[in-house]
């Protein structure tokens, strides 16, 4: 090893030549940026050299970083002049320390009680709009009764008619949303959705961290069992992510089976939330707020106080395994899947599997932010079959025909209804299904012509 290469003295252990060249490859790789693609026979010893030369590279480029910044704070002279003692010096730097944990203290007191504030005051205002005497109730029902029979046929209507829509092409970055607007307001309080959100405010996000990414579960369960043997699984936040099917101990949603099904009962369990009765508040001239506390559906994600003993325990415990993260939310009884998720700004190294890194959805429900991050994807000769097995479906041609069908009846009837837009969008749509159904129709008369050739 030359003066200039990088040491790796998290390796457990002497290290053959092969895996020395191996790590300096990943390290000088990880300077350039960029792609790259190393490959090492089996049984070299490849992700524990991955390990230690990415998380390696990680710790030089925070040094770095701090180094870096302190070069420029001491040129900027915010750390005082060589002309001024000492203890001026350490005066204005722990009055910058003390002034930046207030900001974030303010920020998070600030966070966490605005929001009954607003609730409360659409509460009251919703109680200062809305009708008080009989006259009005009388009035506004004649006016319901008289409009409602020449309007029931366009109500039925607008049932069917699509939200106006722009994809991300027309509207740029955060575009493809409804632009159609809510039609009600809620005003109970959710403190779930508080602690949700109160959950990522914990610590901040890391700006550079590793994500390492395999195709199967046992091949996570390998790369956890090598992080071990380095420093780095004390010395790291590391948070594994799984599925809900591996992660999931809600035993009425886990027997379900198939991974569609479960992620489906999961979110239904959500939105389900069940509404007590927390507070009821006098404000005055013989009005009352009752204020509403709602709890998640999922019995395993009620308790907040418990998923934050589980983030604890996971730091604790140093690196843990999907299989370990299971049995540890089912020993203290809470959700081990988004006590999970809900680590990962925190963390410097993500294990995770293919689908949720290679999923556009499933990095967004994850909250994965990939930009200036190291992205390791092992057993990279599978990732092809790994796409297309995410991307492809299969439909026939006869359920072509009636997809082809209803959208062209739904355009006939409701053409002169719809935003020009979804107009757009819907024809576009039928010359798809038109011309998938020109190849299949040509491909069905091939086969009957020559019956012999079907493949």
């Amino acid at each position: 090893m030359e003066e200039g290469d990088p040491k790796f003295p998290a390796f457990p252990f002497k290290p053959y030549s092969i895996q020395i060249d191996f790590m300096n490859a990943l390290y000088q790789s990880l300077n350039k940026g960029g792609i790259s693609m190393l490959e090492s026979p089996t049984g070299t010893g490849k992700t524990l050299s991955i390990i230690c030369s990415a998380m390696q590279w990680l710790v030089d480029q925070r040094q770095q970083q701090k180094f870096e910044t302190r070069i420029e704070s001491n040129q900027n002279g915010t750390l005082g002049s060589d002309d001024e003692p000492d203890w001026m010096r350490n005066f204005v730097v722990d009055q910058d320390n003390q002034g930046q944990e207030k900001k974030m203290q303010n920020k998070k007191i600030g966070f966490r009680s605005e929001k009954p504030g607003k609730r409360r005051n659409q509460e009251i205002c919703k109680d200062l709009i809305s009708p008080s005497s009989k006259e009005d109730d009388f009035c506004k029902k004649e006016y319901e009764n008289s409009e409602k029979k020449s309007n029931s046929l366009e109500m039925d209507d607008d049932r069917f008619l699509v939200e106006e829509y722009e994809s991300e092409d027309e509207a740029g970055i955060g575009g493809g949303k409804s632009k159609r607007k809510p039609s009600g307001v809620s005003v109970s309080s959710s403190s779930d959705d508080e602690e949700e959100e109160d959950r990522f405010d914990d610590e901040e996000e890391k700006d550079l961290k590793v994500y390492f990414c395999s195709r199967t579960h046992s091949q996570l369960l390998q790369f956890v069992k090598e992080l071990r043997k380095t420093t780095f699984a004390n010395e790291m936040k590391v948070v594994c992510l799984g599925s809900r099917k591996n992660l999931c101990i809600n035993e009425e949603v886990s027997k379900l089976g198939s991974s569609t099904r479960i992620n489906e009962r999961c979110l239904e369990l959500q939105k389900n939330k069940k509404n007590e009765v927390s507070k009821i508040m006098n404000i005055g001239a013989g009005g009352r707020i009752r204020r509403t506390k709602a709890s998640c559906g999922c019995p395993m994600l009620r308790k907040h106080k418990l998923q934050k003993q589980f983030k604890s325990k996971i730091s604790q415990q140093g690196a843990l395994d999907i299989e370990d993260l299971a049995h540890l939310g089912s020993r203290m009884g809470t959700c081990p899947y988004y006590g999970s998720r809900s680590m990962v700004p925190a963390a410097d190294l993500v294990v995770l599997p293919y689908q949720s890194l290679l999923s556009k959805s499933s990095r967004e429900s994850l909250g994965l932010n990939l930009k200036k991050s190291i992205i390791i994807i092992d057993e990279a000769h599978n990732l092809a079959d790994s796409l297309i097995s995410m991307y492809d479906s299969k439909i026939t041609l006869s359920q072509l025909e009636h997809v082809h069908s209803c959208i062209e009846r739904y355009l006939e009837r409701f053409r002169n209804l719809l935003g020009h837009g979804n107009r757009r969008y819907i024809q576009t749509l039928m010359v798809l299904t038109r011309a998938f159904l020109q190849i299949l129709l040509c491909e069905k008369d091939v086969i009957y012509e020559n019956p012999s050739q079907r493949y």
